[in-house]
């Protein structure tokens, strides 16, 4: 599977079909989800350079980005550091009875983010151009503020499997509907085991569902009372 991930002469390209169960109503929001990738570990969190993010001015500031920091010819790689250089590259295409879903970007970053962290001056330079490709690419004519999805991917995980938002389709689907969805499988999850998961999710007015977040409140909640009860027991048979 290595071998086949690393080709460039593969076909990565796989096709499923799928019902929608009830309807969903629009925007119907994308993710992919990572297992067992560590955004958390120390040194890739580190691996990166805001200063050079936010400015045009420190694009030289790349101290904190080995190995990704420089190129064989000593220039500034731009954004430099492992987090933007493991870029996610699936793609995914949607199709319903042979009609294309268009697939919008619109507001899938946050707005602090574009506005704060990532410069509206600041342009790719010697982006994935070594010998060892870690993900995407990026456009060179865009500006790091307009560079949704690097923004989105930027803002690492706190647990090892996670997701985050792809873009929205902004029409609904029907129940019973047969959904089409093309993938480009092009991310390498095999040397690290991971595996990858397309989600497709609607809002309600007290947000998406997560079942991790529910589970994790009642369990940290039900600790919490049986410690209480624990420690008034002690306090009142041995004070």
């Amino acid at each position: 599977m290595l071998a086949y991930i690393q080709s460039n002469e593969t076909n990565k390209t796989c096709t499923r079909t799928f019902l929608v169960p009830k309807q969903m109503k629009s925007p119907v929001y994308i993710y992919y989800q990572l297992d067992n990738f560590y955004q958390n570990h120390r040194r890739y969190v580190k691996g990166r350079s805001d200063k050079q993010l936010r400015s045009r001015a420190s694009e030289n500031d790349t101290s904190s980005c080995d190995p990704e920091d420089v190129t064989s010819n000593k220039s500034a790689i731009v954004p430099c550091g492992l987090i933007a250089w493991s870029l996610f590259n699936d793609t995914y295409g949607f199709s319903v009875n042979n009609t294309l879903l268009g697939v919008s970007k619109k507001n899938i970053a946050w707005k602090s983010d574009q506005q704060h962290k990532f410069g509206s001056d600041v342009y790719p330079k010697n982006f994935q151009s070594g010998g060892l490709i870690g993900g995407a690419k990026l456009n060179s004519s865009i500006p790091l503020s307009q560079q949704v999805d690097l923004i989105v991917w930027m803002r690492t995980a706190a647990l090892p499997t996670f997701r985050k938002l792809y873009g929205k389709i902004e029409v609904d689907l029907e129940a019973n509907t047969e959904l089409t969805v093309v993938i480009e499988n092009n991310y390498n999850t095999y040397s690290f085991g991971g595996k990858k998961k397309l989600v497709l999710s609607t809002t309600s007015w007290i947000g998406g569902k997560n079942d991790f977040l529910g589970i994790a409140y009642i369990t940290l909640g039900g600790l919490s009372l049986f410690l209480a009860i624990s420690f008034l027991l002690i306090y009142i048979i041995k004070p």
